[in-house]
């Protein structure tokens, strides 16, 4: 799913922005994000099964949600003109990702600010019946 969504924001041609294949972290847990403005980081991929249905037989029916988290920082004091645009580009990617058997495709993003750099984090959800 990681490299499926890297290889989509790959594809938008954000001016002015690069893409990474690193990880957005290192080794000492610090965003790298932070340390290269204007370029996107793509997380690894999470999973997590929660029962939905319970049955005494023992086929439970299960949802399944998978995520990926999307990085990146600009200067906030001189946002990108871009940046609306940019923002709403990667939020249409959970559209276009190819997903078997997904039921809900949802992207939420978050803003803070770390000293002068306005961080955004996009986490993109897929859940499945299984």
């Amino acid at each position: 799913m990681r490299t499926e969504i890297s290889d989509k924001i790959k594809t938008l041609g954000l001016s002015g922005y690069g893409i990474a294949n690193e990880f957005p972290f290192d080794e000492n847990e610090q965003g790298l994000y932070l340390k290269n403005p204007k370029t996107i980081y793509v997380d690894s991929t999470q999973s997590t099964d929660e029962p939905l249905v319970l049955t005494l037989d023992g086929n439970n029916v299960n949802s399944s949600t998978t995520s990926v988290t999307v990085y990146f920082s600009v200067d906030a004091k001189n946002v990108p003109a871009n940046y609306t645009a940019t923002i709403d580009s990667l939020r249409n990617i959970k559209d276009t990702v190819s997903f078997d058997g997904s039921v809900n495709r949802n992207c939420s993003v978050s803003t803070t600010y770390e000293n002068d750099l306005l961080v955004s984090e996009l986490e993109y959800t897929f859940n499945r019946i299984r």
